[in-house]
């Protein structure tokens, strides 16, 4: 029996699309985070391989990210590999203008200033590539101050200072009265503290399985480089050092040298996207 060219057209669109459907890649934004919980030990995106956390894998999404389809893997302890496509799309990202910005040197940065700042970058840039160790954490993680108030949500935000663009907001600002005290997410070992120009009196904490996390603009620390911290404790206290516009914590998570969104590592892991 033969059929009408257009019948067989959109069977075939429809067939197409249920197999699509079932296949569909999970989509992940910018600067968020994806599971794959599957009994999984080992884990890898693109070129770059980890170690999986308590049997998930987690890939962290960069801030830039390349729009589009990525491939993931898994290995389980048999050696079993498995692979996914994930899909990621544009971040919500804020604009964000702060007029009449009473440190203006942060608005025109003089010569010795830059110099500094690039001699703190030389410092800083290092800790987001250390050798991989095995993880010290378990998600989600401990609250970086208690109590915590809701994030202002502007990771990622294209920030202007008086009219002047600057770098894209990597970390998320929570408003933290000055002198609340700042705990650390997990076990950990400093890796840097310092008084930095732009991020002010700053704690770098490395969390193991690549997990980078950064405290700023504090009025003051109580640790140092070289220390081990337990989950919870107090290393140092809430400020506004550095180019900050009033009191709050600045929390940044650099994890596989994504930059991330934090407040994803401090909610039930099983809200975060997703492969089935």
């Amino acid at each position: 029996m033969k059929f009408p060219n257009f019948f067989v057209i959109v069977c075939f669109l429809s067939c197409v699309s249920i197999s699509y459907g079932q296949n569909s890649p999970v989509q992940v934004k910018q600067g968020a985070v994806v599971r794959w919980a599957d009994n999984c030990v080992r884990c890898a995106m693109d070129n770059h391989r980890w170690r999986a956390v308590d049997g998930t894998c987690y890939f962290p999404i960069d801030l830039i990210e390349k729009v589009g389809y990525h491939r993931v893997y898994r290995w389980t302890k048999s050696g079993l590999r498995k692979k996914r496509t994930i899909q990621v799309v544009k971040g919500d990202f804020k604009n964000e203008d702060f007029k009449d910005f009473e440190k203006k040197e942060y608005i025109h940065v003089s010569a010795a200033n830059l110099r500094r700042q690039h001699r703190e970058q030389a410092q800083i840039w290092p800790l987001f590539n250390r050798p991989e160790t095995k993880p010290l954490f378990t998600l989600p993680l401990g609250k970086p101050a208690n109590p915590l108030p809701a994030t202002e949500g502007n990771f990622g935000a294209y920030r202007t200072f008086d009219g002047q663009p600057r770098n894209r907001h990597t970390g998320t600002d929570y408003p933290i009265g000055t002198g609340q005290p700042v705990l650390s997410m997990s076990d950990g070992k400093i890796v840097l503290t310092g008084n930095h120009f732009f991020g002010g009196n700053s704690v770098f904490i490395d969390h193991g399985n690549g997990l980078i996390a950064m405290y700023l603009h504090l009025s003051g620390f109580s640790v140092k480089k070289g220390d081990w911290v337990k989950k919870g404790q107090k290393i140092g206290e809430v400020g506004e050092t550095g180019r900050a516009t009033g009191p709050h914590l600045h929390l940044g998570v650099r994890w596989h040298d994504a930059r991330i969104d934090p407040a994803f590592l401090l909610e039930d892991p099983a809200k975060l996207p997703s492969i089935n």
